[in-house]
């Protein structure tokens, strides 16, 4: 079942009363992680906590949580959901205040976690992807609750019939608007290098580590629109989908060839879910 958790107390999603204080709804000053999970466990868990840990730090909100006190907090969220692959989401916002741009950082943080089921990710899903113009500010880095850029390029995507956005800064390739793209040409991989231009996302990373170990050259390097049309492969990775292909960018259509190096890089990363 669907559960979530608000400052100190287990309810319905739909019971949640966010007071009209919480610098959430007037200026989107919060931070946020997700993850899924199988089982009770949530996959990749000291990834998600440790960098909602870091961008709280950075945003310089007060959490109140210690790793220790978040990770056994998210874990009783997941068992009381008792569902069997679940999406776990959790945000801070700097706390309730009158509505002022500046404010005094000494409140605790108001603190949300929702728990729903959600379909088992499968590694032969693959995406049509649209192209959208990147005009986000310089913390990309940080998953803010600051999202409108993201979901005006999922609408935009969503109304031209795709399923997901890449941005486009300039010539480059940053990342997409709600997942990480990288592209594999000549038996390379190559992605955008960690910066404030994208997420470090946790799918990214555990995509880098299994391509290594298969021996792939993985090169962290900015790339352009025109290097994604000459791709072999395109790959787009998530906390959600773990890591899939692309069969469409725009107009441009794509083989999703088996036995080629983007399939195994999922068909692991998906096993490994399942482990």
């Amino acid at each position: 079942m669907s559960i979530a958790y608000y400052n100190g107390e287990f309810m319905q999603p739909e019971d949640i009363r966010i007071p009209l204080t919480d610098r959430a709804i007037f200026f989107g000053d919060g931070v946020y992680d997700a993850a899924i999970g199988k089982n009770g466990k949530i996959y990749m868990e000291s990834e998600h906590i440790e960098r909602f840990l870091k961008n709280a730090a950075k945003m310089d909100i007060p959490l109140g949580y210690n790793k220790a006190s978040l990770t056994a907090l998210l874990r009783d969220c997941a068992a009381l959901s008792g569902e069997r692959t679940f999406f776990i989401y959790f945000q801070a916002t700097r706390f309730s205040f009158e509505r002022a741009h500046a404010c005094d950082c000494k409140g605790r943080s108001n603190f949300l976690i929702t728990v729903t089921k959600i379909a088992e990710p499968s590694p032969a899903k693959t995406l049509s992807l649209s192209l959208f113009e990147d005009k986000r500010y310089s913390y990309c880095d940080v998953k803010t609750l600051n999202l409108l850029p993201s979901v005006l390029a999922c609408c935009d995507a969503k109304k031209r019939g795709f399923d997901e956005a890449i941005f486009v800064k300039g010539k480059t390739v940053t990342e997409c608007a709600h997942s990480n793209i990288s592209i594999i040409r000549n038996g390379e991989l190559i992605t955008h290098p960690e910066s404030c231009s994208i997420l470090s996302g946790t799918a990214r990373k555990k995509m880098l580590d299994t391509a290594l170990d298969l021996g792939i050259v993985c090169r962290e390097i900015p790339f352009s629109k025109e290097e994604l049309f000459a791709a072999d492969e395109i790959l787009v990775t998530s906390s959600t989908k773990l890591c899939v292909r692309a069969r469409q960018v725009e107009e441009k259509h794509f083989k999703i060839s088996s036995g080629s190096l983007g399939e195994e890089i999922c068909r692991i990363m998906h096993l490994d879910f399942q482990n």
